[in-house]
């Protein structure tokens, strides 16, 4: 369970207010395509499809990293010691829920760091890998409140390899978006859209997850969420 909970923290945040209205920017720097272009359905998929792989691995791989840093990090603490931060951590979620339903306010989680803006021109598949990184890195602040649940869960995993993949799960959650809305085009665009017009909708539902995922913390029943780590 706690695989398809990082996987929907992932689409979440992707669908979050702070980057899902400049995802048609990302995609024509990805694909080196307009949205017009990809919605007119005559753009060979298979040809964007490298560069857009090439820019999900570039996502994912400071996510791992970060990842498995959290799991070396939570292994150093005692049982005890481990018992007390996840009930402190667990407060701090529930604080990241209510942000996100609108109850409380933290301007730090509406900023980035725009390294992606060093790659204005198109470029090969390893300039879009190093978008990738660059989105991987200089989004943490916004997608802060999503990230830091899944590092809590990355920091009680078994091995430094658990922790990497579950973030991994949470970066392939982020990232396959952009891969269909490069390939499928005008459906997944009319989704984009779609998800746009109800971005509070979206926030509404990340808040209230998040909540109920800090009352887990706080309460000690994670079991309920990390049976398999």
């Amino acid at each position: 369970m706690s695989i398809w909970f990082a996987f929907t923290a992932g689409f979440l945040s992707f669908a979050s207010a702070c980057v899902l209205p400049l995802i048609p920017s990302y995609i024509a720097v990805i694909t080196g395509l307009s949205v017009t272009e990809l919605e007119s359905n005559r753009v060979e998929r298979f040809k964007i499809m490298p560069r857009t792989i090439a820019f999900i691995i570039g996502l994912i791989i400071p996510l791992m990293l970060i990842g498995m840093g959290a799991t070396v990090v939570g292994d150093l603490f005692t049982p005890a010691t481990a018992t007390f931060l996840s009930q402190f951590f667990g407060f701090i979620v529930i604080v990241f829920g209510l942000h996100l339903l609108g109850l409380l306010k933290f301007q730090v989680f509406q900023k980035d760091i725009r390294f992606h803006r060093l790659f204005q021109k198109k470029g090969g598949v390893i300039s879009v890998g190093l978008i990738g990184m660059a989105f991987g890195f200089g989004w943490t602040p916004c997608i802060g409140p999503m990230l830091s649940t899944i590092l809590i869960l990355a920091a009680d995993s078994s091995t430094v390899w658990q922790g990497a993949g579950l973030l991994a799960v949470y970066g392939l959650g982020l990232g396959i978006p952009f891969l269909l809305i490069a390939l499928v085009s005008s459906s997944s665009l009319k989704v984009l859209k779609f998800l746009q017009r109800h971005v509070r909708v979206l926030s509404i539902i990340s808040g209230i997850l998040l909540v109920l995922f800090g009352i887990l913390l706080v309460t000690g029943n994670m079991a309920y969420i990390t049976p398999s780590l």
